[in-house]
């Protein structure tokens, strides 16, 4: 099997296991809480006023999309998982969401911020740079990609089994991030938590004017 074959039925099989566990799923993450610090940092980077124009990729099952559309004048959510995306829609019906990648993903334009909780963390470094050309197209000037990814010293793949399912998950860092992204975005922001054993990093990344 080669290798790109490899990688995309990992891909297939992570977001199977988001469908398949979507509702278990969602109610793990409903104890994490919104991300409503982060929410308000990104937008502030931003110079993002109500009247923003937001995209959130991997919006999952709208727990962040929740406290977004709070803040914003046009908000769009996008996840490859439809299991999740029900969950989203139910939650809420008056928000647009859209069934899709990072890489397939048809942006609007003259976005103000681009959210990625934990969702480039199933990409990897090679579709993470074209998934991040995208969003740097899409934004306009000033504008903010604003994302947390699991953090390990090396760049590294691993697939994950536990009840929800198998999903694989690629561990970066800030310098991978830095250097993958070169100058279509300049960093502006960066944080690290260590959240039980795993060890996470946000980046704002913002598009020069």
């Amino acid at each position: 099997m080669s290798a790109i074959v490899s990688i995309m039925n990992q891909h297939r099989e992570t977001i199977a296991t988001y469908d398949q566990s979507a509702q278990q799923l969602a109610e793990y993450f409903a104890g994490v809480g919104a991300r409503t610090a982060d929410i308000d940092r990104g937008l502030e980077l931003a110079g993002a006023g109500p009247d923003a124009r937001v995209v959130e990729m991997g919006c999952g099952d709208g727990r962040d999309a929740a406290e977004i559309v709070k803040r914003v004048g046009w908000y769009q959510g996008v996840d490859p998982s439809e299991g999740l995306l029900k969950i989203a829609r139910q939650r809420l019906p008056q928000a647009s969401f859209v069934k899709a990648d990072a890489l397939s993903y048809q942006y609007p334009q003259d976005l103000d911020a681009i959210f990625a909780f934990a969702s480039l963390l199933h990409v990897d470094k090679d579709d993470f740079r074209v998934a991040a050309e995208h969003a740097s197209l899409a934004l306009r000037g000033g504008g903010v990609l604003y994302l947390s990814l699991k953090e390990r010293p090396e760049y590294q793949a691993e697939l994950k089994k536990d009840h929800f399912g198998e999903r694989m998950f690629y561990f970066y860092n800030p310098q991978v991030i830095t250097k993958l992204i070169g100058s279509l975005l300049t960093p502006v922001y960066e944080d690290h938590q260590t959240i039980g054993h795993t060890t996470w990093f946000t980046m704002a990344l913002r598009k020069d004017s």
